[in-house]
């Protein structure tokens, strides 16, 4: 509760009056400055006991043009409220979910009704935090949130690919608490990712091992290229990642394997920083365990090309943006060897490209180790190909390196960057 420019000159009368008093020894001023303070005591009371009344007479009702969603879907919500305000004055303003961007419209409340679209990109279930009321008198104001409805409706949002019919078996008797799928992992579940066998599922997908243990044929379900074929690029952590980060790096590749497993093989490139390893077929599961052994092993080359991807550059430029210190040495760089040879770096990067012809769903794996200007040149080649790019970052999440890393990898171009 806060005063209200009223209340602090009517405090500072009664202040004075006490001042006077003691001065002058009046005992009426004393009662009149008394009086002030016992008339605000019980303004006071009365403001609190309205805005307590105005709290519970709040009612909310939102209606959204669809509650489950895949990752940065554009949700349209209309929201209406009554209230008893009496003789307060009060605004209200729907709270968005955690994470969510508010893409048009407003949720302040204009005639009891709200209408705004938003974009959530939190996966799993969201909820509305509830509407933010600031009501005043002539006395007080004040500033509450108020949760009434906020579980109403709630917002499923599912990652890219995984569909939303799909129903997920939870722990139960026979699971061990170290058993969980690596593709509902980096889904951003805990809980494998199946359904009961139907008739015309292929024999193909059965989890035999889950089946077993439930007595019952589970069928494992599959995250799709959403329709294009896919490629996956993994770059390996240098010598100097920790174990456990290679072994988390390792666990997440084979999950991204299984999820992209659309009955044919498709080319798994191997790279370290700016050096370019292997390309091996995705159904070569022994070739491609024994590159992942080498994650935290390789002296990585140096990085004789440290340049952003030339169309950002050529981006920036055009769009009148005030290069700084370094994006000058760039472009003065650009320049100096514009028409010569491209570097080994630019060589291996077009040839990656050049090979992947068909595949128009890059998916990168990476542990962001050090600079990050081998990846951002990556996907900019993917994305001036008019590819669809998503990048998984293994051991980042809840790092101050986090925001950084999700910003880079964005103004690059990825269409998604996973933390996992």
């Amino acid at each position: 509760m806060r005063p209200t420019l009223l209340t602090g000159l009517l405090l500072l009368f009664s202040l004075v009056c006490f001042v006077y008093a003691w001065m002058m020894n009046a005992g009426e001023a004393a009662a009149a400055g008394l009086g002030l303070l016992v008339f605000l005591a019980a303004r006071a009371f009365i403001f609190q006991t309205e805005v307590h009344g105005l709290a519970l007479s709040l009612t909310v009702i939102r209606e959204t043009d669809k509650t489950i969603l895949h990752q940065s879907s554009i949700v349209n919500i209309t929201s209406s409220i009554t209230a008893v305000t009496k003789k307060l004055t009060a605004s209200f303003e729907d709270v968005l979910p955690a994470g969510a961007v508010l893409t048009a419209g407003s949720p302040r409340f204009t005639e009891g009704r709200a209408s705004y679209s938003l974009n959530l990109p939190v996966i799993g279930d969201s909820f509305f935090q509830g509407v933010r009321i600031t009501c005043s008198d002539l006395f007080f104001a004040n500033t509450l949130l108020v949760a009434r409805n906020a579980e109403h409706p709630k917002l499923t949002m599912y990652p890219t690919g995984i569909a939303a019919t799909h129903h997920a078996v939870g722990h139960g008797a026979g699971w061990s608490a170290q058993e969980f799928d690596r593709p509902a992992l980096i889904a951003g579940f805990d809980t494998r990712t199946l359904r009961p066998y139907a008739d015309g599922d292929s024999t193909r997908d059965i989890d035999w091992k889950i089946s077993g243990k439930q007595q019952e044929l589970y069928v494992r379900l599959r995250m799709d290229a959403s329709g294009g074929l896919p490629a996956l690029i993994v770059d390996l952590p240098p010598r100097g990642a920790s174990e456990e980060l290679c072994l988390h790096f390792a666990e997440t590749v084979v999950g991204i394997l299984e999820n992209l497993n659309i009955g044919e093989e498709y080319p798994v490139i191997f790279i370290s920083g700016a050096m370019y390893l292997d390309t091996i077929r995705s159904g070569e599961s022994e070739k491609i365990i024994a590159m992942l052994k080498q994650a935290g092993t390789i002296y990585a080359a140096d990085y004789l090309y440290r340049l952003r991807h030339p169309s950002v550059t050529r981006r920036s430029t055009e769009s009148g943006h005030q290069l700084s210190d370094q994006e000058r040495r760039i472009e003065g760089l650009i320049r100096l060897y514009a028409g010569r040879y491209p570097t080994d770096f630019e060589r291996m990067v077009r040839n990656i490209s050049t090979s992947l012809e068909q595949e128009t769903h890059i998916t990168y794996v990476t542990a962001a180790y050090g600079d990050l200007s081998h990846m951002t040149y990556f996907i900019n080649e993917t994305k001036k190909n008019k590819r669809y790019a998503a990048v998984f970052v293994v051991g980042a999440a809840a790092t101050p390196r986090e925001e950084e890393i999700r910003s880079a990898f964005t103004r690059a171009g990825a269409d998604v960057v996973e933390m996992i």
